[in-house]
């Protein structure tokens, strides 16, 4: 840290609130909030795809608890703090910090990417197009499509790439509360492995297409609609529609939650249990009365996915 000649922390934990445009207070809070969750639904979304080869979920407990939320708060922390002591003439012209400094970004971004983004994007690929797709061709597709995205022109300032956390937590919020109220209220953390892996099976819905999914998800970003267009431009909105957005992630996640059960309540979902097939969401050996773990078999077809 660059502490000892800056005399302290600077005003990150002195300086008072300034709202200038009449917010209250607690909207500016939420909003905060919502950017700050915008980045780690997207890792909440994608977990599964690192954690499903875990044998139990307490493996993976930790590593979350203090990966996710010790480390990357402690790293918030410091950035803004060093940040706000490092005013002009700049606090470094050493070309070596320079270069390592920069070494570390580069590090940092290419793991983000690896981790958050091209396995989590090839596996959904995968899915839709198995017969074509594979790892590195997937990583190839989200590359190029990252590209195309133009990127830059999200973060060219703080104002549009906080703009763009927001809306982008707005549609993960709703996904989270669909995955939420599927797994541990409608299916109680049960499900069957080998129809996971044949279609068509009781996964497969309505030609691919979990309608019930769908609609939960319309009705979870609705509610945010008109607090997105104040977001990207538009004048013509109350007031009231931009302080629930400040909330979108939340609102999408509990409107998405509640249709979802209503509507897996009322149009029940097929099931079907084979012993031996059967995914519990809780640790199978501490259900069991004997020290040694309760093995799930796989078909040939699973254990090559």
């Amino acid at each position: 840290m660059y502490t000892p000649p800056a005399k302290g922390f600077g005003p990150t934990f002195s300086k008072g609130t300034n709202i200038t445009d009449g917010t209250p207070v607690a909207v500016v809070f939420f909003q905060c909030v919502t950017t700050a969750i915008g980045p780690k639904a997207t890792l909440a979304l994608n977990m599964p795809d690192f954690t499903r080869y875990a044998k139990s979920p307490k493996q993976v407990f930790w590593t979350q608890a203090v990966g996710l939320c010790v480390l990357v708060t402690l790293c918030g922390i410091l950035d803004v703090t060093v940040t706000t002591r490092c005013k002009s003439p700049c606090c470094w012209e050493n070309r070596a910090a320079h270069f390592f400094s920069a070494l570390c970004w580069a590090f940092a971004v290419i793991g983000t990417n690896i981790s958050a983004n091209s396995v989590s994007f090839s596996n959904d690929l995968s899915l839709w197009f198995p017969s074509w797709n594979n790892a590195r061709r997937g990583a190839y597709v989200c590359w190029i499509i990252s590209i195309a995205a133009t990127p830059w022109n999200i973060q060219y300032s703080a104002a549009s790439f906080s703009e763009f956390l927001g809306g982008y937590a707005l549609f993960l919020g709703p996904i989270a509360g669909i995955m939420m109220a599927d797994f541990w209220v409608l299916r109680q953390r049960h499900l069957n492995v080998s129809s996971l892996y044949r279609h068509p099976d009781i996964y497969s819905f309505f030609y691919g297409f979990n309608l019930r999914a769908f609609a939960a998800f319309v009705c979870g970003i609705a509610p945010n609609l008109a607090g997105l267009a104040k977001a990207t431009g538009s004048a013509k909105v109350p007031k009231g529609a931009t302080y629930a957005y400040s909330l979108s992630w939340l609102v999408g996640t509990v409107v998405a939650f509640v249709v979802y059960t209503v509507a897996g309540k009322v149009w029940p979902m097929e099931e079907r249990i084979d012993e031996g097939h059967v995914m519990d969401g809780v640790e199978r050996s501490s259900l069991s009365n004997s020290d040694e773990d309760v093995k799930v078999p796989m078909d040939e077809k699973s254990r090559n996915f």
